[in-house]
């Protein structure tokens, strides 16, 4: 099954000034898109959480198990 297939869309509404620090994020090329910044914010939320990682390789993981 494809990356894509296992993907939900969400929702999410922003203030303008979290949309102007997101764009500022891409025109320095530290990201590619928005969303990706969104996502890489989520990952460190997780991690400072102590909530396990979801990254591929993890995700690869536990499904061969």
């Amino acid at each position: 099954m494809s990356d894509e297939a296992n993907r939900k869309r969400i929702g999410l509404s922003l203030t303008p000034a979290y949309l102007e620090a997101l764009k500022q994020l891409v025109e320095k090329g530290l990201y590619m898109e928005p969303q990706d910044a969104i996502r890489d914010a989520m990952r460190h939320l997780f991690q400072f959480h102590g909530i396990e990682s979801f990254s591929e390789k993890d995700l690869d993981e536990k499904v061969q198990e």
